[in-house]
């Protein structure tokens, strides 16, 4: 025993060991494990790969609380034997914060880093495990709020020639998408919203794409992906956009390079498709029915007309034949009623000659000696308006010349060029502004930026006690390093 329990009395001196003693006796203790393998289930933190992999493995309790923590490292050729196994199973090594593994491990004790556990090898059935009955959970959640059906009762338009597409922007899915809507006879307009289709960031970032998406004129909006192992499509099986798509006010189509698994999205989307290439084919195909449609219906069109129009052509040749028969009786009848009407109009048109010849006669002299007077009056007023006209047309012109001249000088090339060399002056000075707020201003004259093991900024001694690893940046670079002691202003 190194020391037994409890205070030693008043007066008795006390024995101390020494710190590597006390390790060494642990170590001692320990020994009995040390070359034992053994399964843990546990949940990855404080992730680092610098060729071998550091991480925390942590297990919480239901209010999320830490009840047990080890440090544990796995070295890089074990670490890429265990990515070969994976890659072997369909599966890409995950090691990010967060992710729940089974590992199997060896304890270990250093005199001075203390305990911790050495990865040796990963079971793939648990990671797939996990996130199969984490897409399972997600589902039934959603199946029993009623969520899952409610995007595909939207109306998609009869022809959807405006699509929002969401995707990695410059991806094999995004260029076969476009590509064989581009290979079609039919005009698509395409709006890209690039989005992170996989990762931590994937998340925030389709969601931010769905939310540009619905302030979009678009008739459909398409999530596209180009396949990958079922832990990188497993950052789809996510709930947050599993639950915007179900209530978004627009259609989505999903088309996700998978082949036999069904995801989160394809279940809540209004229609699904294995890949991206087959989500554009659909699209045309729908055009390319419609114009199918309109051919037969053009072709039925033609045929009903042309019976109608022989018939109807048909009844009008016997109409004309009827109208030429008949007419020519008519015409010889009336005829001859014409020609003796016309020897009465003529004998009464002579009679009625004689008589308004003699009044135009009477009624021409006395219009000629009217005319000469109305004349002679027009010309006087005529002169008299002329002379009015011509005063107030040359004072209306002096106003408009006045009125251009001054637009002239108001834009002036001088006028103009001044304006600009202000606006360039000031730009500059907003330039200066900018470039004394950056950053990297403030690294180049010797300050550096602190940062804790999750990326926060470190701006108090409290945030950083013994121990803790910090990464601190400067112009050219960054160093990690550990906190030994710290010391508060004032503290002397």
């Amino acid at each position: 025993m190194i020391g037994s329990p409890g205070r030693y009395p008043r007066g008795v001196s006390r024995r101390f060991f020494a710190l590597s003693e006390v390790t060494a006796r642990i170590r001692e203790l320990l020994a009995p494990a040390f070359g034992r393998r053994f399964w843990v289930r546990g949940e990855i933190s404080s992730a680092r790969e610098r060729g071998h992999f550091y991480c925390d493995l942590v297990e919480s309790d239901s209010a999320h609380g830490v009840v047990a923590q080890l440090r544990c490292t796995i070295w890089e050729r074990d670490l890429q034997r265990i990515r070969a196994e994976f890659a072997k199973a369909g599966l890409d090594l995950a090691l990010e914060n967060g992710t729940q593994v089974g590992i199997e491990c060896e304890v270990e004790f250093h005199p001075r880093y203390g305990l911790s556990l050495r990865g040796r090898d990963m079971d793939p059935a648990f990671a797939l495990g996990e996130l199969e009955l984490r897409r399972r959970r997600i589902l039934e959640t959603l199946g029993k709020e009623g969520l899952l059906d409610r995007n595909a009762r939207l109306a998609v338009a009869m022809l959807p020639n405006r699509i929002a597409l969401v995707t990695s922007a410059g991806s094999a899915a995004c260029l076969d998408f476009v590509e064989t809507l581009s290979a079609s006879p039919f005009g698509f307009q395409i709006f890209l919203a690039g989005a992170t289709m996989q990762g931590q960031d994937a998340q925030r970032s389709i969601l931010a794409a769905l939310d540009a998406c619905e302030r979009l004129p678009v008739d459909l909006v398409v999530i596209a992906r180009g396949g990958g192992s079922k832990t990188e499509l497993a950052w789809l099986d996510d709930e947050l956009i599993a639950r915007r798509i179900a209530g978004y006010p627009l259609p989505v189509w999903t088309g996700i390079g998978h082949e036999i698994d069904t995801g989160v999205l394809d279940a809540v989307a209004g229609q699904s498709f294995k890949t991206p290439t087959a989500v554009a084919e659909a699209l045309v195909g729908r055009f390319v029915a419609v114009s199918r449609r309109l051919d037969e219906g053009a072709v039925r069109l033609r045929s009903v007309w042309r019976l109608r129009l022989r018939a109807a052509s048909e009844r009008l040749e016997r109409a004309q034949t009827g109208l030429r028969q008949g007419t020519r009786k008519l015409v010889d009848q009336r005829r001859s009623e014409l020609r003796r009407a016309a020897e009465a109009v003529r004998a009464e048109v002579r009679t009625r000659l004689g008589g308004e010849e003699r009044r135009l006669a009477r009624v021409g002299a006395t219009l000629r000696v009217r005319a000469l007077g109305r004349l002679r009056e027009a010309e006087l007023a005529l002169g008299a308006a002329g002379r009015t006209l011509g005063a107030s047309q040359r004072s209306r012109l002096r106003e408009v010349s006045e009125r251009l001249l001054a637009r002239r000088e108001r834009f002036s090339a001088k006028r103009v060029l001044a304006r600009i060399a202000r606006e360039r002056e000031r730009l500059a000075a907003l330039e200066s502004l900018l470039r004394a707020a950056d950053p990297r201003t403030a690294l180049a004259r010797g300050f550096s930026l602190t940062t804790d093991a999750s990326g926060s900024l470190v701006r108090s001694v409290a945030q950083a006690p013994p121990g803790t690893i910090v990464e601190t940046r400067v112009v050219d670079g960054s160093f990690e390093s550990v906190v030994r002691t710290t010391r508060r202003d004032g503290d002397g």
